[in-house]
């Protein structure tokens, strides 16, 4: 008989706040693993409720050491109702979406790609900080990166919609190193902001660990949402 080997993970919690006056309006509890096969998975529950909106958000994603997407699924509810689910699946030249919306119905999609991605926009913060992944920090503080193909599932800001593939335009800007604190403990991070975001979202800044797994460990966004986010628990090792 074989002896059974968990696989090595990490976990964690991120709280979404108003910035005035503290209040939660959001909670997304991830987990992730790195299988024998090389592949990244991030597991992804978000529940938000933010003025009229009210939606629960799971994602699964699994990506390669490069961080370039293999397969995704998501699935959405609306005010305690189902009103989309759809798998996902990439290589470096396809990607496939076979999805069920409430609106639309059943959708299948096909979009040629190329290697590098900036990654696959899932919504989930710790997605968020997958995103930076292939940011190539070595440019220095300024530097500002856009890639050819960017992906996400919906241009709904808090991914209420769809999920199908969506085409993005919007980079992101290396503001430089930080060290920041937050309820989970002290992390040395990367800064970075989005820049040219293609659904009119808000400035939106974030802060990612430099230990290899791109944690999200803390996040702001302006404008109407006008929020922060911390990683408030954290279990685990590094992967890499």
């Amino acid at each position: 008989m074989g002896v059974f080997t968990p696989l090595p993970r990490r976990s964690g919690t991120v709280s979404y706040r108003h910035s005035g006056t503290g209040e939660v309006w959001g909670v997304e509890d991830w987990l992730m693993t790195r299988g024998d096969d090389g592949l990244r998975v991030l597991s992804s529950h978000c529940e938000m409720g933010f003025e009229s909106e009210s939606v629960v958000r799971d994602s699964l994603l699994s990506v390669d050491d490069s961080y370039h997407p293999h397969d995704c699924t998501v699935r959405i509810m609306n005010h305690g109702r189902v009103t989309g689910t759809g798998w996902f699946r990439f290589t470096d030249t396809l990607a496939e979406c076979e999805s069920w919306t409430e609106a639309e119905g059943r959708i299948s999609q096909t979009m040629a790609i190329s290697r590098p991605m900036r990654g696959f926009g899932i919504h989930a913060l710790q997605g968020d900080g997958w995103l930076a992944a292939t940011f190539p920090f070595d440019q220095g503080t300024g530097h500002v990166q856009h890639w050819e193909h960017s992906l996400l599932h919906s241009l709904h800001h808090f991914g209420a919609s769809g999920p199908w593939l969506h085409r993005s335009t919007s980079g992101l800007r290396y503001a430089g190193p930080e060290t920041v604190t937050v309820p989970a403990g002290r992390f040395d991070c990367h800064r970075v902001q989005f820049v040219g975001m293609t659904n009119n979202h808000p400035p939106y800044d974030m802060w990612i660990s430099r230990d290899g797994d791109f944690l999200y460990v803390k996040g702001a966004v302006q404008g109407y949402m006008d929020s922060h986010f911390e990683l408030v628990r954290l279990e685990g090792e590094p992967l890499a």
